[in-house]
């Protein structure tokens, strides 16, 4: 039997103990496991392998621009630079010709009676340009004979009649009057003398009233008659003039409006012949060859992305001008393109390391190195972003391939950052050897 101070000094002990105890546990349970949870989660991303080395295959034409496939290489296989990939149906191409050249013969008969036409329009206004020379002329040498002789004359007869008048009525008067007189002296007047005076009293009346209608029309000449020519033959003449002028500018109009209109039908025949010549130039292209060594696929690769839906070509499918028919491509060259989400951009950066899992073989990691970030979205909400990657299993790779990027990116100091640099897995350094070599690679076929 223990005593009694023993057992009274040790229960408080056991207990405080076991308070200590308990309160160890529940502080350890708040911490981390271990050090790896304390970690960022790493960023991943989806991606797509695209070949840096592609070229879209399409018709580029201008003339013949509906197309229906005649032929087409399979989709998937392998092709080399030159290499015939789409043969087209030349039926249409050829009607469309046959329908060009009538035309461009049409229009050639067309043209040439043009020509001609426009040739005697030529000599037309030439003979037109006479005839109104002549007409100005003629009133200008009209008024100058007007101003220098026939207005002169005029005045002169108008003053000629007035005298004529005058003397007439005096030789009148002066017969009647030696008549009456000696009429006078005879006591015994005969009959036959009373008529030669009565008929001379008649020709002195008669020549009075003469004289009354010269002055009268003399007077009417000298303040009317020439006042109204001498405006008529001003009017005759500025009218001569302005007839000519307007002639002039007429047929000045009228001939490069011709040659204008003729100018255009020759721009015209011109271009229909350039596009017949076009034409049976496309026709030599009726086959579309590759533009270098690699896989053709059907469609155009957006972003390194094939189509949501598979594209079908086969004979009869009908394509349009410019539209891509399908992209050759190199899959010995690819890297990895992403969207990177607005949310994840400050996440990543150019240099960073990444691993690389393509979805078709989720046990083989790529080593990457993001190469590029845009500088702004190129959608919303989304900005481009490239990764090189490198790795023996990249020949199992084909273009057009998803993938899942995984980047880390752990916060470090600058003397952790000197320390990091300085043990680089070799892995790495080969990946820009590689990176170093494919841009050099590069450059030589672009010189090429």
């Amino acid at each position: 039997m223990k005593p009694f101070w023993i057992t009274t000094v040790l229960r408080p002990s056991i207990f405080i103990g076991i308070v200590l105890i308990a309160g160890w546990s529940v502080g350890r349970a708040d911490e981390p496991d271990s050090a790896s949870d304390s970690k960022p989660k790493p960023t991943k991303l989806a991606g797509v392998f695209e070949s840096t080395r592609q070229a879209e295959v399409s018709a580029d034409h201008q003339q013949l621009t509906e197309f229906k496939i005649e032929r087409v290489v399979e989709y998937g296989k392998r092709v080399r630079q030159g290499q015939a990939l789409v043969w087209f149906d030349s039926e249409d191409w050829d009607e469309k010709i046959r329908d060009a050249e009538l035309d461009l013969r049409l229009a050639s008969l067309a043209l040439k009676a043009d020509e001609f036409e426009h040739q005697q329009f030529l000599q037309q206004q030439r003979l037109d340009a006479g005839t109104a020379k002549r007409t100005r002329d003629l009133a200008q040498q009209q008024y100058d004979n007007y101003q220098k002789v026939d207005r002169e004359r005029q005045i002169e007869q108008a003053n000629v009649s007035l005298q004529s008048a005058k003397f007439s009525l005096d030789s009148a008067t002066e017969e009647f009057h030696q008549l009456e007189q000696m009429y006078e002296e005879d006591d015994l007047t005969e009959q036959s003398e009373e008529i030669v005076l009565r008929r001379a009293k008649h020709s002195m009346e008669m020549a009075q009233f003469s004289l009354r209608r010269s002055e009268i029309q003399t007077a009417r000449t000298l303040s009317q008659t020439i006042p109204k020519n001498d405006a008529e033959q001003e009017e005759s003449l500025a009218r001569a003039r302005l007839a000519f002028e307007s002639s002039q500018h007429e047929r000045e109009n009228q001939r490069q409006k011709r040659e204008i209109e003729l100018e255009r039908k020759q721009t015209k025949f011109k271009q229909q012949s350039e596009d017949l010549e076009q034409m049976r130039s496309e026709r030599k292209q009726v086959v579309l060859k590759s533009p270098r060594d690699g896989i053709f696929l059907y469609g155009p690769l957006v972003r390194g992305k094939l189509p949501a839906k598979p594209v079908v070509l086969k004979q009869g499918t009908s394509v349009a001008n410019r539209q891509v028919i399908g992209t050759v491509v190199d899959p010995s060259k690819l890297h990895v393109r992403l969207d990177l989400p607005e949310a994840q951009f400050h996440a990543v950066s150019k240099g960073d390391k990444c691993n690389v899992t393509p979805d078709g073989l989720p046990d083989v990691t790529l080593e990457g190195v993001v190469e590029s970030v845009g500088d702004v979205p190129y959608v919303n909400a989304k900005y481009d972003c490239v990764v090189t990657v490198g790795g023996k299993a990249l020949n199992q790779i084909m273009p057009g391939m998803n993938c899942q990027v995984t980047l880390s990116k752990p916060a470090v100091d600058d003397g952790a950052a000197e320390e990091v640099s300085a043990d680089q897995p070799a892995a790495e350094t080969d990946l820009e050897k590689k990176k170093e070599k494919e841009k050099a690679e590069q450059k030589e076929e672009d010189a090429k």
